[in-house]
């Protein structure tokens, strides 16, 4: 998925709808019910905390079903560690290519105009996708918090609590 966007910036449905459906196979083959109800589970709240961002223009299509997909392969509760770890990874890769692509204060200023927008009553919440920002491959970020979130079974040190 992290070719795909780095290369075009978009991920594909075969990619990540297929994806969703192997981790939930994978996991009623390899744990039965209970693995099944684990992916569901995780998938669901992957895509829905995802689906969230996506509602305020943060982020594609895309990278909310590959959420649910990672969720679907991580199952819960360890999709919690992938939203956390990727929410984090996605944002240290935004302000790494922001500095790089000397564009830092205009995020932010962006940033700023979405959030406010949001809360400011009898006004027209603004976007993020009209406002000029570049796109972010954020298929890298939730690759590397899913992997994190993963690891993270088998490192307590990666666990959080």
């Amino acid at each position: 998925a992290s070719f795909f966007d780095l290369k075009w910036r978009l991920l594909p449905d075969w990619l990540t709808v297929g994806g969703m459906i192997l981790g939930l196979v994978l996991a009623g083959v390899l744990h039965g019910g209970s693995g099944l109800g684990n992916a569901a589970v995780g998938m669901g709240v992957g895509l829905f905390v995802f689906w969230m961002f996506w509602t305020f223009g943060m982020m594609g299509s895309g990278d909310v079903l590959f959420m649910g997909t990672c969720g679907a392969l991580l199952g819960w509760p360890l999709i919690l560690y992938g939203l956390l770890y990727s929410t984090v990874a996605g944002a240290l890769l935004g302000l790494v290519l922001a500095m790089g692509r000397g564009s830092f204060f205009r995020v932010l200023a962006n940033l700023w105009t979405a959030v406010t927008s949001t809360f400011r009553p009898g006004q027209r919440r603004v976007p993020l996708a009209e406002l000029p920002t570049e796109e972010l491959p954020y298929a890298v970020g939730i690759a590397v918090g899913s992997a994190l979130a993963a690891l993270a079974a088998y490192v307590p040190a990666l666990r959080i609590g």
